[in-house]
């Protein structure tokens, strides 16, 4: 797992945020088409396998059918979202001092680790 706390101006597809989270991770990775970016390469050579849908200006690229399945499954991060907002209020905005906001920060996501009723994608053999 991976997370990084940044400024709202800043684009979640930025390269050096994504080479930040995805440094010490392996495997497949899931996004939007807005996460097609020049370091698809970087990272398929250190073993992360970047799954997006296709433009329509784009050929399609070869996906099993699991990751095909799993790829239609990406709203469950959206789900987490809303857990994290909704159930451990990470939305809180009046904290007087950073210092108060990033402990909240770090609380909830802790919380959330013991939450017992966690989205989970069930994927057919």
């Amino acid at each position: 797992m991976a997370f990084e706390i940044t400024a709202a101006n800043k684009a979640d597809n930025n390269h050096n945020l994504l080479k930040n989270l995805l440094k010490n991770l392996k495997g497949n990775c899931f996004g939007d088409k807005g996460y097609l970016t020049k370091l698809w390469e970087q990272l398929y050579e250190k073993g992360i396998k970047m799954i997006t849908k296709t433009k329509k200006n784009m050929k399609n690229q070869l996906i099993t059918l699991k990751e095909k399945y799993t790829l239609r499954k990406r709203a469950i991060i959206e789900s987490v979202n809303d857990i994290l907002i909704s159930v451990f209020d990470v939305e809180h905005s009046r904290h007087r001092k950073p210092i108060n906001a990033f402990t909240h920060m770090a609380a909830t996501i802790v919380a959330y680790h013991f939450y017992p009723e966690k989205p989970r994608i069930f994927v057919p053999k």
